[in-house]
């Protein structure tokens, strides 16, 4: 008897994580105009990756200061700092 009981809320567990498996991949197209210097890699919201040997792989200080150039032309900095109450 608990195993009849037990068969309908694992299948309802597993509709409902199949329902919610796809669920965020509609917010990585939400960068759009002048947001797009705050994408998430811009942001370092996605994880860096490694190289074969195990090694972190980053950003390097070119990859940094374009990002900076960027955000300065495009009016990005000027709104975090508005935002953060930075000069």
């Amino acid at each position: 008897m608990k195993t009849l009981t037990l068969i309908p809320i694992a299948a309802l567990a597993l509709c409902t994580t199949l329902a919610y498996a796809g669920d965020d991949a509609g917010t990585a197209s939400t960068a759009t105009g002048s947001n797009a210097a705050m994408t998430s890699d811009a942001v370092g919201g996605t994880p860096e990756g490694s190289s074969m040997s195990g090694a972190h792989v980053g950003k390097t200080r070119a990859d940094v200061y374009q990002e900076l150039q960027r955000a300065q032309k495009d009016g990005t900095l000027d709104r975090l700092n508005v935002l953060y109450g930075g000069q």
